[in-house]
């Protein structure tokens, strides 16, 4: 953006924020709805998980729509361009679009948090991971708050109102931080607490590295909250062109919102992913690694009579692929142990 002889160039970013936006926002609708089929058929598996990422995904779509309406209006403008009322219209998007972001973010992570507490044995880790839904709620319900209560008149929010009353910026700004730096914990923690349970199963090493990939992409929700936290450092509450200068927190804001609701959906992709492996690669289906046991015949000695013996017998089946196999004569049943 160029200025001469004090007036300022009409260029707006607003277009080139929705060009990464939207179609990052599209991925995340394609890799939701494939979790969320995958989850419906051929049996219907919803659960906590799938409920509160939907809660997320909802959230993220308005905030998207408003920000679609908010470009339209003319945010990323420069704000000596805008009439008042374009002025009023972006301000009162925007406004919805950080109330509901809250959601998309913090519902992320509680879905997260919920499908991990599915197969984490640890009382500590499942402790840790409650606390943590607890604190995205509870941090969720003051943002919100505070949002709704900076200003009053509310008004005052996106519109200079004579003898309005808002909380200090500096204490708004220190609020944000907090939640940002919580936010990347949380998902440093979702994204690293799984590789302790993982590695220690008996899958083959390319299911292990398949699923270890799904559940780091948190690790980039991570990324672009430093990014955040560096932009809201050179951000310039007092600028003139509030509405442009507040362009790239925006961005970036919403990237991390979308990141983590793909990122959320990821590990729900490992059946889709494993089928097409094996449909377009020829590559065999993931399954569990076997041991097999030293066997000893359970029986001193076969009857002289040439009836078959009764009771237990225990056969070794060499080092071939497969499951051992532990033979009852008396129920002709096969008993299959697995090393998961």
């Amino acid at each position: 953006m160029s200025s001469e002889g004090g007036v300022t160039t009409d260029n707006s970013v607003g277009l080139a924020t929705l060009a990464v936006v939207v179609p990052l926002f599209t991925l995340a609708i394609i890799v939701y709805s494939i979790r969320i089929r995958t989850r419906m058929r051929p049996k219907y598996r919803l659960n906590a998980a799938d409920y509160t990422i939907t809660i997320a995904f909802l959230a993220e779509a308005l905030s998207i729509a408003l920000t679609i309406a908010a470009v339209a209006n003319g945010f990323g403008r420069p704000a000596q361009h805008l009439s008042d009322k374009e002025k009023e219209i972006i301000g009162i998007t925007t406004f919805i679009v950080f109330i509901v972001a809250f959601w998309a973010s913090s519902f992320s992570r509680i879905s997260v948090a919920c499908l991990l507490l599915q197969f984490t044995p640890y009382k500590v880790w499942r402790a840790l991971l409650w606390t943590t839904i607890v604190l995205q709620v509870v941090l969720l319900i003051s943002c919100d708050i505070v949002e709704l209560v900076q200003c009053r008149p509310i008004r005052a929010i996106w519109a200079d109102v004579d003898d309005a009353e808002c909380l200090p910026a500096e204490s708004l700004w220190n609020s944000a931080y907090g939640m940002v730096a919580f936010g990347m914990f949380s998902d440093a923690l979702f994204a690293v607490q799984p590789m302790l349970i993982i590695w220690r199963l008996s899958r083959s090493p390319v299911e292990k590295v398949l699923i270890s990939v799904l559940l780091s992409l948190g690790l980039l929700a991570v990324g672009t909250g430093v990014v955040k936290i560096l932009t809201m450092k050179t951000y310039d509450n007092n600028s003139d062109n509030v509405m442009g200068d507040m362009m790239p927190l925006y961005l970036w804001t919403r990237i991390e919102e979308t990141v983590l609701i793909i990122a959320a959906c990821a590990p729900l992709l490992k059946s889709p992913i494993e089928g097409m492996l094996h449909r377009r690669l020829g590559l065999p289906g993931f399954s569990p690694m076997v041991r097999y046991l030293n066997t000893v015949d359970a029986l001193p000695s076969i009857s002289s009579s040439g009836k078959q013996p009764v009771g237990w017998y225990w056969s070794s089946r060499g080092s071939s692929l497969g499951t051992d196999t532990m033979q009852s004569r008396a129920s002709s049943k096969n008993c299959h142990v697995n090393c998961q």
